[in-house]
C-alpha cells in the first residue's frame, strides 16, 4: 500500500536531565518532570540564524520491547520555538541523537504522539486524545521529535525542547484509540501549477472519532474532509480554508470527546477534498505532496487505510 502509515507504534524511555542541567541550553529552564513522567530532551539546534524557519527531526529515544499505553503528555521549548510534535516512527536506523531537517522520508511511516505549540511555560499545554481515551504503543519502534524554529530575533539562537510521556504497560481495560486514514496517491501536480484532487472512501464499519484532521505538504493551499451519508446529507469533518506549511508535521485536530464523538457508519462516505499550488519547476507525485483525511476512532483495535479507496487493515501488536 503506497501510503503514509500514521501508525500506532511503540517508544523507549531515555534519561531526563535536571533543571539548570547540564542538558539544557541557557536561558532554558523547565520544570521538573512530574512524578512518574519520562522526560525526553530534544538534541540542540544550533546557530539557528536571523529570520530562520526550519523544522527539525530529531531522534530522543531506541525501540522499546514492551508495549506501553500513554496515560498524558506534555512539554516545552525554548525561545523562538514554534512548535514540538512526538511521533513514533519506522525509521530506526538513526540512532538516538540523530538530528536533521525533515525530509519528506521522515514522514512516511509516523504516528502521532502528542504536540506543544509555542515556547516557554505557555507551551506547557499539549496536544493529546481526549479525556477517557488512550494511545496502544507496541514495541519496535523509535521515537522522532519534530522541532519547528522561527527566529524573529537579531541574533543567532540555539533550540531545544523537552518532552514529557507518562507510560503505564498495555492494559485491556482502557479504551484504545486508533488510526482511519483516506489517502489519495494517484495525483500529478503540474510544473509550476495548480491541481484540485479528490479521493473518498466507502466507509466498511460505524466509527466513532475523537480527533479529526487533513494532510498535505508544503504545497497545500487548502483542504477539507467531510461525511457523505447514504441518504445525500452530509456532515463537515475539518476544514483548511488556507494551508499552513508546517500543518504537515504539527496537524491542526478538531477534537471531540468519549461521551460525543464524530459518528461515521457503514456506508457513508468519507470525501477528503485537496488543492495545491506547485512551486516548483517539476510536477509534484506522492510521497513529495499527499493528501489525506485523518481520524482517531475507538474502540480501535486496528488501523484502517483506504487507499484510493481500496480498504485496508492491520491489528495492534500486543
Amino acid at each position: 500500500m503506497k501510503t503514509i502509515l500514521f501508525a500506532l507504534v511503540g517508544v523507549a524511555t531515555v534519561g531526563c536531565g535536571g533543571t539548570n542541567g547540564p542538558d539544557y541550553i541557557a536561558g532554558f529552564d523547565p520544570p521538573a518532570p512530574k512524578t512518574g513522567y519520562t522526560r525526553f530532551v530534544t538534541p540542540v539546534v544550533e546557530d539557528i540564524e536571523p529570520g530562520a524557519n526550519i523544522e527539525m527531526c530529531q531522534w530522543v529515544a531506541a525501540p522499546s520491547d514492551k508495549p506501553q499505553d500513554v496515560l498524558d503528555f506534555t512539554g516545552m521549548q525554548s525561545a523562538t520555538g514554534h512548535h514540538t510534535v512526538l511521533y513514533a516512527t519506522t525509521e530506526t536506523n538513526f540512532k538516538v541523537g540523530e538530528s536533521h531537517v525533515c525530509t519528506t522520508a521522515d514522514m512516511l511511516s509516523i504516528s502521532f504522539v502528542g504536540a506543544i505549540a509555542g515556547a516557554g511555560a505557555s507551551a506547557m499545554s499539549a496536544t493529546k486524545l481526549p479525556d477517557g481515551l488512550y494511545f496502544r504503543l507496541p514495541p519496535g519502534m523509535a521515537l522522532m521529535a519534530n522541532t519547528h524554529w522561527l527566529n524573529a530575533t537579531d541574533k543567532p539562537v540555539e533550540g531545544q525542547a523537552v518532552l514529557d510521556v507518562e507510560f503505564t504497560p498495555a492494559s485491556d481495560t482502557r479504551t484504545i484509540a486508533n488510526l482511519f486514514a483516506n489517502n489519495g496517491d494517484t495525483f500529478t501536480i503540474p510544473a509550476s501549477g495548480p491541481l484540485t484532487y479528490d479521493v473518498s472512501c466507502v466507509l466498511q464499519q460505524d466509527f466513532s472519532f475523537a480527533m479529526v484532521t487533513n494532510h498535505m505538504h508544503s504545497d497545500g493551499t487548502s483542504a477539507y474532509s467531510e461525511l457523505i451519508h447514504a441518504d445525500g446529507t452530509k456532515t463537515m469533518l475539518s476544514v483548511d480554508t488556507a494551508w499552513e506549511s508546517d500543518e504537515q508535521f504539527n496537524p491542526k485536530y478538531l477534537m471531540f470527546s468519549l461521551d460525543q464523538p464524530m459518528l461515521a457508519h457503514k456506508g457513508d462516505t468519507y470525501h477528503t477534498h485537496c488543492e495545491w499550488q506547485n512551486q516548483t519547476s517539476s510536477p509534484l507525485m506522492f510521497p513529495d505532496e499527499m493528501c489525506a483525511g485523518v481520524g482517531f476512532y475507538f474502540p480501535g483495535t486496528q488501523q484502517i487505510a483506504c487507499d484510493d479507496g481500496s480498504w485496508g487493515t492491520g491489528t495492534i501488536a500486543d
